[in-house]
């Protein structure tokens, strides 16, 4: 191709046009870093101080994670230019930085290039506490708040399990993810595989009860088991404590919030396959990267396939998961990501054993773990779960932002079981089983929009966060209960024999139940010096219909309040104390016809929050007193009454750390008073089941650094859980157990470069082989706690 010659004057006139645009774009650059701002960022890490000053000035802060590991700093207070901020932040460290308008790049001296980073975090950006570099440290949430707030900032007990915690430990279940966390009683029914099944702070969370992303992921009532997949999170997030301000129907326990793996500019290409014992079989991949030059467009797209037989017999496990997802990112004020998660997963529960034979000695011996009360020719479960919606963000200036969580969820299930009812009337040595059959579909809808203002009056900041959510479900089931008349011999079980039903006395169930909840709240964090205080309220309508009762619908509403201060001293230390409520609507009449009122939770927590200076760690302590209230007692010739309470008390300490560079630490003890302490039932004075007084873990890891063993990993954890009362007469024990976890790991890369971003790891969950009762719940509801699982996996990242 022919290029014209230009001559020298349009030379000369283009050279002229060029400089000044030049010079207009670096007058523009140098007046955004010019122009005062008014800054108020506390003492902390200094990767949480950047997020500050990226949020209060605008800008975006791009750093290697390696660079700012381990480093604090005392913070900066007042108006000044942000340069000026910035560089009292990295006063004392040998971190440099570029400035390009609003970008600012950071470089430590060990870095090769500021622009070619092997890990880099990006502050100033829409959800930075969804897509972090943690480490085993978080330093920033949104569960406590809905706001992307420091955790040492936040007045109530949160706790995270990192991306990094989860690849490390392999938890095959959102509950095994939690073991290390403190409150959480995380295997209350055993190695479970269809279902989460675990407490907070002693009150047991119903069956999708946990947050996808902010909104609720799966519908109350339904009869069917929801099992979240931990290999497509990017965390999870705990809230201890009652939390209906934020969150509207909620249990008084605390709420769990589940982060999805969301799509990166930076390369993510990952396939992993594993294997175990109990025929354990897995495949996964993970894959993200943009999908243009200027990274506006990205997707991620995250598989898992997996087959495992349970320890229980006859019991075997599929699950099929895809996540695909895709990120619109016009500019550094506005993020829209859809996403959309598909999952069918097969099997069975695993139904409780007698405690004669597992809790107490029985004359024909002990019962294996193995031991199946059902029937494969009978038995089959299928859950299958489809969801799609959007998370979106707009920062419109230094003060507005809006954001509107949707997403709509279509469920199906279809059950039957065999569990045991009792001792058999006839011969009480062997006992009686009932089916339980289920079959339904339903789908949710649920939206959350939000308005974030982020301003001054004086020397006051203020994040003030008002919003609205809605949700609606709607279910059609059918459920029918019958007895079995053959005795069944839990020592010696026969399957495959004819079964001959009888009417347990409760009618089939098939009807269409319709929910709804509309909720608005509004909630003031306020900065003052050292001080940060919140306060929050919301007001929620809830409907809940059903076509086979009457009344139909039953409609409740209900106020909502919280508060809490921290204050925040120099050298870390963040006390804090804080009052929140929850409610729980509860569906019924009474006998003279009218409406049960909703189940209340009181909380009043005080708490110790410590980021100490110059290390990369977080220890907490906090001491709680928990009241429910309302609680719904049925008595003899159908009365009801809504006298119940149950306390609960205690002290939970934590510890977060990166001992030294390589080194990483987690610790956590729980002490737990839960007492019934009203009841017309004869319980008053009474421990629930299933809810120990004690709980502790400890885990800890360590990769090599250098020498021939460079990139060796090598972790263990043990963990203790206290007796429990096994029924809620008080009648019998459960004893306490300990069980020790293992890992080992190598990056094959370290000794063959062609092997570069492949690892190999071996993973071992109760090493010992401890054989322990994990709880009961009555005298025939006793269930093992997981054997000794070996899982040996290979990763492979290019």
């Amino acid at each position: 191709m022919n290029t014209p010659k230009l001559d020298r004057s349009t030379i000369r006139l283009r050279g002229c046009i060029a400089a000044a645009a030049l010079g207009i774009a670096l007058s523009a650059s140098m007046q955004a870093m010019a122009e005062p701002v008014r800054l108020n960022i506390a003492a902390q890490p200094l990767s949480s101080a950047l997020s500050d000053l990226g949020n209060q000035a605008s800008l975006q802060i791009i750093y290697n994670q390696e660079t700012v590991s381990g480093i604090s700093t005392r913070g900066v207070s007042g108006e000044m230019e942000p340069e000026q901020a910035l560089r009292q932040l990295l006063e004392g460290t040998s971190i440099t930085y570029q400035i390009d308008g609003t970008h600012v790049v950071l470089q430590g001296t060990s870095d090769d290039s500021a622009m070619a980073l092997p890990t880099t975090s990006i502050v100033s950006q829409a959800y930075s506490s969804v897509t972090p570099d943690d480490g085993y440290v978080a330093k920033r949430a949104s569960v406590g708040t809905k706001t992307d707030t420091p955790l040492i900032e936040t007045p109530s007990s949160v706790s995270v399990v990192t991306r990094d915690q989860i690849e490390a430990q392999q938890p095959k279940t959102v509950s095994q993810a939690l073991r290390y966390t403190p409150g959480i009683n995380a295997e209350l029914a055993g190695p479970q595989f269809v279902t989460d099944q675990l407490s907070m702070r002693g009150f047991q969370m119903g069956t999708g009860r946990m947050l996808r992303d902010g909104t609720r992921t799966f519908l109350p009532d339904f009869l069917g088991w929801d099992a979240p997949e931990p290999y497509g999170l990017e965390r999870i997030e705990v809230l201890r404590g009652a939390s209906s301000v934020l969150y509207g129907v909620s249990e008084p326990g605390g709420q769990i919030n589940l982060v999805s793996k969301r799509p990166s500019t930076t390369p993510i290409r990952e396939v992993q396959l594993q294997a175990g014992n109990l025929d354990y079989k897995q495949g996964a991949f993970d894959l993200s990267d943009a999908l243009d030059e200027e990274g506006i467009w990205s997707y991620r797209l995250t598989g898992l396939f997996r087959e495992a037989d349970a320890q229980t017999d006859h019991i075997t496990n599929r699950r099929q998961y895809f996540a695909p997802a895709i990120s619109f990112r016009p500019s550094d004020a506005t993020e829209l990501t859809f996403l959309a998660e598909y999952q069918k997963q097969t099997g069975n529960f695993a139904n409780a054993l007698p405690a004669s034979g597992t809790v107490f000695r029985d004359p024909r011996g002990r019962l294996d773990r193995d031991t199946y009360v059902g029937d494969s020719a009978f038995d089959h479960m299928t859950n299958e779960k489809t969801s799609l919606g959007y998370v979106f963000e707009h920062r419109f200036d230094d003060i507005w932002t809006v954001r509107q969580n949707v997403r709509y969820s279509y469920y199906r299930q279809d059950s039957a079981e065999l569990a045991i009812l009792g001792p058999h009337f006839i011969d009480p040595s062997q006992y009686m089983r009932f089916s339980d059959e289920r079959e339904g579909d339903g789908r949710l809808y649920t939206i959350d929009t939000q308005a974030q203002a982020d301003f001054f009056t004086g020397d006051l900041q203020h994040t003030l966060l008002g919003g609205f959510d809605y949700n609606n479900g709607k279910f059609d089931q059918k459920q029918e209960l019958n007895g079995v008349l053959e005795p069944f011999d839990v020592f010696n079980p026969v399957y495959g024999q004819p079964l001959n039903f009888f009417s347990a006395g409760i009618d089939p169930a098939d009807y269409e139940q319709k929910l709804s909840q509309t909720g608005v709240y509004l909630q003031e964090q306020m900065k003052f010096d050292k001080w940060v205080f919140l306060l929050g309220g919301r007001y929620d309508w809830t409907s809940d219909q059903r076509d086979d009762r009457s009344p139909q619908t039953q409609k409740d509403e209900k106020f909502s309040g919280r508060a809490g201060v921290v204050y925040l001293f120099e050298n870390g230390l963040a006390p804090y104390a804080s009052y929140s409520e929850s409610f729980l609507p509860t569906i019924g009449n009474t006998p003279d016809g009218s409406q049960l009122e909703p189940t209340i939770g009181k909380q009043y927590e005080i708490g110790l929050k410590y980021e100490p200076i110059g290390h990369n760690a977080l220890y907490t302590i906090a001491l709680f007193d928990l009241t429910r209230e309302n609680m719904t007692e049925f008595l003899p010739f159908g009365v009801v009454r809504q006298e119940g309470e149950v306390r609960s008390k205690g002290v939970e300490l934590e510890a977060k750390a990166e001992v030294v560079q390589g080194l990483n630490l987690i610790g956590s003890y729980t002490w737990n008073d839960v007492e019934v302490t009203e009841s017309n039932l004869g319980t008053e004075g009474n421990t629930p089941f299933r809810t120990p007084e004690h709980m502790a873990s400890l885990w800890a890891d360590y990769v090599v650094q250098g020498g021939v063993l460079e990139g060796l990993r090598i972790g263990g954890g043990a963990r203790y859980v206290g007796s429990t009362f096994g029924d809620s007469a008080n009648s019998f024990k459960v004893d306490s157990y300990s069980v020790v976890d293992a890992l080992v790991s190598y990056e094959l890369g370290k000794v063959d470069a062609s092997l570069d971003g492949m690892e190999v790891s071996l993973n071992a969950t109760n090493l010992f082989d401890e054989e322990y009762v994990a709880g009961c719940f009555s005298t025939v509801g006793c269930q093992y706690g997981q054997q000794r699982t070996v899982y040996g996996t290979v990763t492979y990242n290019w």
